[in-house]
């Protein structure tokens, strides 16, 4: 069965990453720095950091005080458009199950599903600049 919400941890690194750059976006953290204030694996960040490089939410920046900073397009992102950057496309349902086997018109949970998923998307299009101003 499939839960409401499903989010993995490499996008939920991405999210926290990005709130925790958001900070001072234009201050160069370096990956191990980031890794370290998480609380989670290096090699893991530096995987997540790759896929948000090449969205273009976060520049690498060279040197010995490199590392990575928000991009301006990462100030006015949402954050679907950074937990997808991680995953893919979002897709939303409206039946639990992976395919719909009751065979009925509508599902006794249908309604449900369709308030959580529109008050999902509300707060996933928040823009990472607002929210990251609420730390």
């Amino acid at each position: 069965m499939r839960t409401i919400l499903k989010i993995s941890d490499a996008a939920v690194i991405a999210l926290h990453a990005v709130d925790l750059m958001g900070a001072n976006p234009r201050r160069p953290r370096s990956a191990a720095g980031i890794a370290g204030e998480l609380g989670v694996s290096y090699n893991h960040l530096s995987k997540i950091m790759q896929r948000l490089t090449k969205a273009g939410f976060v520049a690498p920046i060279r040197g010995p005080k490199g590392g990575f900073a928000l991009t301006a397009r990462a100030g006015g992102a949402s954050l679907r458009e950074i937990i997808e950057a991680i995953e893919g496309p979002l897709a939303f349902t409206d039946c639990l199950m992976e395919t719909k086997i009751c065979g009925r018109s509508a599902c006794l949970f249908s309604d449900f599903l369709k308030d959580a998923n529109e008050r999902l998307l509300k707060m996933l299009s928040q823009k990472v600049s607002v929210f990251a101003k609420t730390r």
